[in-house]
C-alpha cells in the first residue's frame, strides 16, 4: 500500500496513452523481452510519495497544510517513450513530458515546502507505462532504445495531452486506486 499526491489523465489520453503501448509493446515482443504492463485504469502521475501509512491524524494534518496551497490549471504533453528514467530503474517503461514538466517540478517543490520534507531524489516527471521483468545485457537495452525511438517517431506521442486542474491524495493498492481527497475541496486552485 502507498499514499500519493497526483493526478489522472483524461479518458480520451488515457485511450491514447493505450493505442501508444500497443505499438511500444511490438518492440519488445519482437526481441522476446517479458513486460509487465500498467492496467490503462491505472495510469498515473505521481507528484508527491507520502508513504505507506496514511491514520487519520496525518489525514487530518495534510488537510490542515494544504489549505493556503494554489494550484494553477496546466497543460500536460508528452513527448516520447523512454526506457530507463535512470541507472536504479533501468527497468521502467515511460512517457516523457514535452509541456507541464516544469510546472509539475515548480508543484513538488512547493509541496515539499508545505510538508518539509527533504528529498534526495531527482523529481523527473513521467508517466509509467510497464516495466521490463528480466536484466537487460547491454546491447538489449541499445537495441530497445533504438526501437523506441523510432517508434515514438512513428506514432503521435507529441498528440497525446491534457489539462490538470485538480491533485487528489491517493491510496495505492496493488491492483486499485482510492481517492482520499479532492485537493479541490481543501486548497484554492486558480484557472
Amino acid at each position: 500500500m502507498n499514499y500519493f499526491l497526483g493526478f489522472f489523465p483524461s479518458d480520451e489520453a488515457r485511450d491514447s496513452i493505450k493505442k501508444t503501448v500497443r505499438e511500444v509493446g511490438k518492440c519488445f515482443d519482437g526481441f522476446g523481452i517479458p513486460v509487465r504492463w500498467i492496467e490503462p485504469e491505472m495510469y498515473q502521475m505521481t507528484l508527491l510519495n507520502l508513504g505507506s501509512s496514511m491514520p487519520f491524524y496525518k489525514l487530518l494534518y495534510y488537510k490542515y497544510k494544504l489549505k493556503p496551497f494554489y494550484l494553477r490549471r496546466f497543460k500536460v504533453r508528452f513527448n516520447n517513450v523512454k526506457l530507463g528514467i535512470s541507472r536504479k530503474y533501468k527497468e521502467l517503461i515511460y512517457l516523457d513530458l514535452l509541456e507541464g514538466g516544469d510546472e509539475m517540478r515548480k508543484t513538488f517543490m512547493e509541496l515539499r515546502k508545505i510538508f518539509n520534507l527533504k528529498s534526495e531524489s531527482n523529481f523527473v516527471p513521467h508517466l509509467t507505462l510497464g516495466r521490463v521483468s528480466k536484466d537487460l545485457t547491454n546491447q538489449e537495452y541499445s537495441n530497445v532504445c533504438k526501437d523506441l525511438s523510432r517508434v515514438g517517431q512513428s506514432i503521435n506521442i507529441k498528440g497525446i495531452e491534457f489539462y490538470v486542474s485538480n491533485l487528489e491524495l491517493v491510496k495505492n493498492d496493488d491492483h486499485s486506486y482510492k481517492v482520499l481527497m479532492n485537493l479541490n475541496e481543501v486548497a484554492n486552485t486558480k484557472s
